[in-house]
Formats: C-alpha cells, structure tokens, sequence
C-alpha cells in the first residue's frame, strides 16, 4: 500500500493510529509519502532523535520529498543510499527523504520526485537558522532530473513534488486573496515543462495548505492522507 499526505512541518500527530487506524494493517514494506515541508530533521542535532526515532518505530515505510521549510544542511549530513532505484538520504531505516529529480519504482508504479519551494515568509525568517537558500534547486538538478527523464522516455506514473507547476498555481490557490497573481519562481517553470513533456498519471503536492483536486490528474494535500489513486472531493465541495 502506498498513501500520500502534505505537509508536517515536525508535527506527527496525523500518524497515530487513532488519526490513522489503517496502519494496522500495514508492514515497512507500505509507504507514507510526505509532500514537503517534513520538519522531522529540523535542529540537526540529538534533539531530533525522539520525533525521528519515533517514527522508525511506525509500522510503515515513511518517506518524504523536501519542502521550503526543512533543514537542508542537516539533511545533507544523512547517507545517500539506493532505494528502489532512486537516491534518498537515509535519515533512520525506514524514514527517507527522497531527493530531488530521482525516479523510484514502488509496487508497480513509477514516481518522479522534485521537492522545494519559495518561503513567501522567508524575509520573517534567519537565514540557515529558520530559512535555507537550497529551498529552491538550481540549474544542474534540473538538468539531472532531465537526464533521469530520459532514460525513461519522459513516461511515469505518478509526480511527488512540494509545489506546483506556474499553471496550477491559480487554480490551486483560487479563490483565496491574491489568487490572479501568485508568486512564480525558476521551480514553477521546470515543472511547467513538465507538464508539457512528461507523461504521467497523477501529480501530487503540498505547500498550499488545503485538501483536494483541482482538477482530475492533480492532488494537493495538507493533512489529509490518501490511498495512492483515491480521490478526494472535488474542489469546492467541502
């Protein structure tokens, strides 16, 4: 089984199996994907041991794309290891950040992952402290996810990223203030060639902080948790 949810930002609570209760049926052969904005390596040091500890000890799988809001010179520190045919650091056993432009098989299905995004709120935050540049890729993971691209013929089941193509932006944030003119940056506008050249399924993210479909290939999630393939109510019918 594989689920999908959006963003912790260090709060786990949404794993409990009273929050959860289809945990029990499940093995660290199922996977939980995090899209974006985990949190769980966000001091970088002992004291990320308890949360992080803890959620080795959850009977699944839990992987995560980053998002705008993690630690990324901690999460640098952790060992880079091959799972399922992609790269991830490997923060505990079972508790991976699955990094930017890899390609993984899981249970038949092939997922593209790219994390990041722009803190909206960065200028409030310290750099290196509560804000890291790295937040946003550069130019050669874009060319390194285009050359993984390739070796596959542009052709996956499902994307795994923190935000979203320039494209979906309004119709993901409408019809909160500001919707007509959301914030674009160089991510957007690689995953709106995405959108023009890959061939995919379904396309996941977070970063927005609502549940839903904005339209029949798109999920954004905050805190729900979906079963791979369930579709949510559409958007606006909550």
């Amino acid at each position: 089984m594989i689920y999908v949810t959006g963003d912790c930002h260090g709060n786990f609570r949404r794993f409990q199996s009273e929050y959860f209760p289809e945990q029990a049926n499940m093995t660290k052969d199922d996977t939980v994907i995090i899209a974006g904005d985990c949190g769980g390596v966000w001091f970088g040091d002992s004291r990320d041991d308890e949360t992080l500890d803890w959620l080795e000890r959850l009977p699944f799988t839990l992987a995560f794309v980053c998002g705008n809001h993690e630690n990324y010179d901690a999460l640098a520190r952790y060992p880079v290891d091959d799972w399922h045919c992609g790269k991830v650091h490997r923060i505990r056993p079972h508790v991976l950040h699955l990094m930017r432009g890899q390609i993984f098989e899981l249970e038949g299905y092939r997922f593209f992952t790219m994390g990041g995004a722009t803190s909206v709120d960065r200028e409030y935050r310290v750099p290196y402290s509560s804000w890291w540049p790295q937040e946003l890729p550069d130019e050669r993971e874009f060319d390194a996810a285009r050359a993984k691209l390739d070796e596959v013929g542009w052709k996956v089941d499902c994307v795994i990223t923190h935000t979203c193509a320039t494209r979906m932006l309004s119709p993901t944030l409408y019809p909160d203030p500001g919707w007509e003119r959301p914030d674009v940056d160089r991510l957007t506008g690689f995953l709106d060639e995405l959108e023009d050249r890959l061939d995919y399924k379904h396309w996941y993210y977070g970063h927005f902080h609502r549940d839903g479909n904005p339209d029949e290939r798109h999920t954004v999630l905050y805190d729900r948790i979906v079963r791979l393939g369930d579709k949510l109510l559409p958007w606006g019918a909550y």
